[in-house]
């Protein structure tokens, strides 16, 4: 009905929110397909990051009635502005300043999302010393809890891989161009 006056904007608040995923899932595609076909700027307000994320060409992160961050949906989640961006979107260890500096060189807020972290046995090279803390197989991943000296982090793995036993002592390494820094000074 609200398509009938060709309307130049359509406000969608919350419109799948009370579906199952895979009705959700498919509801998303129609949506999108529908707004392509229309040529329409559909305005989808959700509290599923996921589903912003997937559905956007532009989000905008809202906290506490303020705009936090407007960008394409991998500006997003790839390069947060700020601690709550990067927290709200999606997964990601956020990292105080003293951590950061060590691998940047600038005393400054990081992130790094948990799939850039890579897991190794041994506790040698050039690394974040870390001890397996828990596990949570999620069917297509497994998410690891690790502490690296009182710093919680959590990386994800593929279902399937050999996992380290809790408590384990394990090195972190990742690529170090997958180190977001943020706006917010240290």
């Amino acid at each position: 009905r609200a398509l009938v006056n060709q309307p130049k904007v359509l406000l969608l608040d919350e419109p799948l929110g009370a579906l199952d995923l895979k009705l959700r899932e498919n509801m998303q595609e129609e949506l999108k397909s529908l707004q392509k076909a229309l040529g329409i700027t559909f305005v989808f307000v959700t509290h599923d990051q996921g589903e912003a994320l997937s559905m956007a060409d532009r989000v905008a992160v809202f906290n506490d009635g303020k705009v936090m961050q407007i960008g394409t949906p991998e500006d997003i989640y790839q390069r947060p502005k700020t601690r709550f961006v990067a927290d709200f979107v999606g997964s990601s260890n956020v990292l105080p300043p003293d951590f950061v500096q060590r691998y940047s060189g600038q005393h400054r807020w990081g992130s790094l999302r948990p799939e850039s972290i890579r897991i190794g046995r041994a506790a040698k090279g050039d690394g974040v010393a870390a001890r397996l803390v828990s596990t949570n197989y999620l069917g297509a991943t497994t998410r690891l809890a690790l502490d690296a000296d009182g710093l919680r982090l959590h990386a994800i793995v593929p279902a399937g891989a050999t996992l380290p036993r809790e408590g384990e002592a394990l090195v972190l390494t990742f690529n170090r161009e997958h180190l977001h820094l943020m706006d917010e000074p240290g």
